[in-house]
């Protein structure tokens, strides 16, 4: 065990022995609880020290030392008091009772001033969640603070109770936020530790009357150095754990299971309620707790509800776009972005689908622009793009649906005739000629493109070697100036 919390348990033993058997129990006690909180603003101050960790944890800690130190001082001012009035031990004191309650609201304002890096969705979301366990929170404090407070006759007595039940509200408020959105300064563990001894001081404000009123006097007092022992251990595990980095909170998943909890604790202490006292104030108090809780629950369902529909919606909307941008990229990969013709890839994907299929053969006619260089030196390359478009589009009403039509690059373009003869290419070759020389104005220019074709076809030729065939047929054709070329094996 470690050595610190192995020597403060020694020392909460030893203190309890004490109180069980010496002639002044009270000294005993509120001594005890002063050595504990001095060790825990020790503690806290050797965290405010630690290096690797950031501003945030470095200033909970300074504060947590400064709270120490006013709990510390309340603890010793009641010791002091006992040793002039052992029989009142257990009695509320003002000024120390003050101190003990500054020290731990300044702990408890610590906690909860780290400010949220959530979204505003998910914050809304956890915001229920808190109002649900808040609710359900309010419950307990509200039958034990109206038990508490049938035992308080003076309106300090009533007072204190009330404080103490504002200072279990902020507490769980604190370890609420915490759990669900690890937001506290502190690890878990430790964070869950200080709550809960911020809780049991508020216990003691609340029940404080019949603390008072106890018959074992001695049992109290021993309850009474609980707060201030966990207290230390919370600074303890958090000594024990490597210094975190800085980090954003996070949200935790667990705020539904939280929120479901609080609802069957609060039934269960309106049924506890209903059999040990039927209808009174309490149990009218912890109905209406059931009914708000249980209304939250309803509300923060259709909020998740109604969150879950436009997530949906949104992924709906995303995967449509994605396969829009798709589409897009599909269509960019096998297409001239110029011309919107395909290209050679697209091309050569048709031809070797096109060698699975056909059966009465197939042709490629390889076109090229006559003097299209002339073009992009004399009027510019907008021009030529311009020339591009006008003989891609005169390309596209030529043909048959199943022929397809691609750019290869520069003026080049090819035509790729499935189920086609040597007659059908020729015939294809004099309406494509035809079509492109038709005069065209670009730029404020009349120009009468020419083209040259190169002709191949076969039914038992490899498409490589048509288009190669096609190629050498269309350099013929330019060099005779004759319009289209026969590849010699389409003759």
């Amino acid at each position: 065990m470690d050595r610190v919390l192995g020597g403060a348990l020694l020392v909460f033993a030893v203190a309890a022995v004490l109180i069980g058997w010496a002639p002044a129990p009270g000294v005993t006690a509120w001594m005890a609880q002063a050595a504990f909180l001095a060790g825990f603003t020790a503690l806290s101050w050797q965290l405010a020290q630690r290096r690797g960790q950031g501003a945030r944890r470095r200033r909970f800690w300074e504060i947590a030392g400064v709270a120490g130190l006013i709990l510390t001082a309340g603890a010793v001012l009641r010791a002091v008091q006992s040793v002039g009035d052992p029989a009142a031990a257990n009695a509320v004191r003002t000024v120390p009772t003050i101190l003990l309650t500054v020290g731990s609201g300044a702990l408890l304002a610590a906690m909860l001033a780290r400010p949220w890096r959530l979204p505003r969705a998910r914050r809304a979301r956890l915001l229920f969640d808190m109002a649900i366990v808040l609710v359900g929170a309010a419950v307990g404090v509200w039958v034990v603070t109206m038990a508490g407070r049938s035992g308080a006759e003076r309106p300090r007595e009533v007072g204190w109770a009330i404080v103490g039940a504002v200072t279990l509200l902020v507490a769980a408020c604190a370890l609420v936020r915490m759990v669900l959105t690890h937001s506290a300064p502190v690890r878990v563990l430790a964070g869950v530790t200080l709550s809960l001894a911020i809780a049991l001081f508020g216990v003691d404000r609340v029940l404080n009357a019949e603390i008072v009123a106890a018959p074992d006097v001695r049992a109290t007092l021993v309850a009474r150095m609980v707060p201030a022992l966990v207290l230390l251990a919370g600074a303890r595990f958090e000594q024990l754990r490597r210094p975190p980095a800085a980090v954003p909170p996070r949200a935790r998943r667990s705020g539904a299971r939280v929120a479901f909890v609080a609802v069957g604790i609060t039934q269960v202490v309106l049924v506890v309620e209903l059999a040990a006292r039927g209808l009174h104030i309490i149990t009218w108090g912890a109905l209406a707790g059931s009914v708000v809780v249980t209304a939250l629950v309803l509300v923060r369902q259709y909020v998740v509800l109604a969150d879950n529909e436009r997530l949906v919606r949104r992924l709906d909307e995303t995967v449509a776009a994605m396969a829009r941008q798709e589409e897009r990229l599909r269509y960019a990969a096998s297409h001239d972005h110029l011309t919107g013709l395909p290209n050679r890839a697209r091309f050569d994907a048709e031809a070797t689908r096109l060698g699975a299929t056909a059966e009465h053969g197939r042709a490629v006619l390889l076109l090229d622009l006559d003097e299209f260089k002339t073009v992009n030196d004399t009027l510019g390359h907008h021009a030529g793009d311009d020339l591009l478009k006008v003989t891609a589009e005169r390309l596209r009403h030529c043909v048959r649906q199943a022929d397809t039509v691609a750019r290869l690059g520069g003026d080049e373009f090819s035509v790729l005739l499935p189920d086609a003869s040597t007659q059908d290419a020729v015939a294809m070759a004099h309406r494509i000629l035809g079509a492109v020389r038709a005069d065209v104005r670009i730029h404020g220019r009349t120009l009468r493109p020419s083209a040259s074709i190169g002709i191949a076809a076969s039914d038992t030729r490899s498409f490589e070697a048509l288009l190669r065939a096609a190629d050498e047929a269309m350099y013929e054709a330019k060099r005779r100036n004759s319009g289209f070329a026969l590849a010699p094996e389409a003759i």
